[in-house]
C-alpha cells in the first residue's frame, strides 16, 4: 500500500479513537451542549477525520487514474463506482464530505444534534470507510 494513504488511515484512526473516548464519556445531548470544550474538540476531530478521508480518496483516485471529481462529495461517488465503497458506505460518506463544509465554515452555526449523533451512531461508519479502502487497495495492489 502507498505508504502516504497508510499514514492517513493511521491519522484517520487516531482521531476515531480520541472520538469514540469522547463519545464514551457523554451521557446525552445536553451533555454535549454543555461544555464549550467537548464540542470543540468533537468538530475538529470530526472535520480532520473527513478531511483526511477526502485526502485517501483523492491519493487512490490520482494513482489509478480514475475519474477526477467534480467535488468533494464526488470523490466517494468516484471511489464506490471504481468499487473501493459499497453502496451503504457511499451513503455515508457523501453526507459527511458536506458535514465537513459545515463544519469549515461554520455556516451560521454548528448543529449540536448532528455533531452529536455522528460521535454516538457513526464512528464505526468511518472505520468501515477505512476497511474497504485497505482491503480493496491491498487486493489491488499484492504484488503475486
Amino acid at each position: 500500500m502507498d505508504k502516504s494513504i497508510e499514514r492517513k488511515i493511521k491519522s484517520v484512526e487516531e482521531r476515531l479513537e480520541r472520538l469514540r473516548t469522547l463519545s464514551n464519556s457523554l451521557s446525552s445531548l445536553e451533555n454535549y451542549q454543555t461544555s464549550k470544550d467537548t464540542k470543540d474538540i468533537a468538530e475538529r476531530n470530526i472535520q480532520v477525520a473527513i478531511e483526511t478521508c477526502l485526502d485517501i480518496g483523492k491519493i487512490i483516485i490520482s494513482i489509478e487514474g480514475l475519474n477526477e471529481p467534480k467535488d468533494n462529495k464526488g470523490i466517494f461517488v468516484v471511489l464506490s463506482e471504481a468499487g473501493y465503497l459499497t453502496g451503504e458506505n457511499l451513503s455515508f460518506m457523501v453526507p459527511m464530505a458536506g458535514t465537513r463544509n459545515i463544519l469549515v465554515h461554520g455556516y451560521d452555526k454548528v448543529d449540536d444534534s448532528l455533531v452529536y449523533g455522528i460521535l454516538k451512531r457513526h464512528i464505526d461508519d468511518f472505520y468501515i470507510f477505512l476497511k474497504q479502502i485497505k482491503n480493496k487497495y491491498l487486493l489491488k495492489n499484492v504484488s503475486v
